[in-house]
Order: structure tokens, then sequence, then C-alpha cells
């Protein structure tokens, strides 16, 4: 999977997203999701036309435990034979559930 088409599933599920940090006029858009990378590894033998491995953090903020929409993003995954550990919180603070996942894509870096 690139980056790309990490994009186009949000989009193809309308989730309003964002990379890097949190989009202050979209903050209170629900569901919505913001995303960064942390991990870069090269990809020492490639053939393709990536060089490196990103893993990137997807968080995705709701109102609701187990929202429709991070099930439709779950499964739109699974297509992609990706099969993320997705882990929940709530955050009292903003009374919203925010659940996470790492998953890895290619780059050019």
């Amino acid at each position: 999977m690139t980056k790309e088409e990490l994009e186009k599933i949000f989009q193809k599920l309308n989730i309003s997203y964002n990379e890097g940090v949190q989009n202050i006029d979209r903050n209170d858009i629900y569901p919505r999701v913001v995303f960064f990378d942390y991990v870069w590894e090269p990809l020492s033998a490639s053939g393709k036309n990536y060089n490196t491995k990103v893993t990137y953090q997807v968080s995705f903020f709701s109102y609701e435990p187990r929202d429709p929409n991070l099930l439709n993003l779950k499964k739109e995954l699974s297509l992609k034979n990706i099969n993320p550990t997705i882990y929940h919180e709530f955050l009292k603070e903003t009374r919203e559930f925010h659940s996470y996942f790492s998953v890895e894509v290619l780059e050019n870096i």
C-alpha cells in the first residue's frame, strides 16, 4: 500500500482527515482521522520504485465506540490485506473515543 492509497480509503469512506497535526478548523468534525509518520525504514534491495517503508500512526476520533466508519475503515484495510491491531481509549476531557493503529506504506523518501 502507498500513502496515496491510504488517503484514497479515507476519501472513499468520506472521513475527514489531516496529516501531521489536527486541523483546528476541523476539530469539531466527527469522525475524523489524524495520521503521521514515525518510522522510516530503508528498503535495501527493492525492485520497486519505492525506497522506504514508512510507518504511520492513524488516529480515529469519534463520539461513539465502534463507530460504523471505523468498522468500514477496518474492512477496507482488510481488503488490502492489512489487518492492524486497533487500540481504543476514551478521552474524558473532550468526551470522544480515540482509536488508533499503525500501518506501513511504501514511499520515496
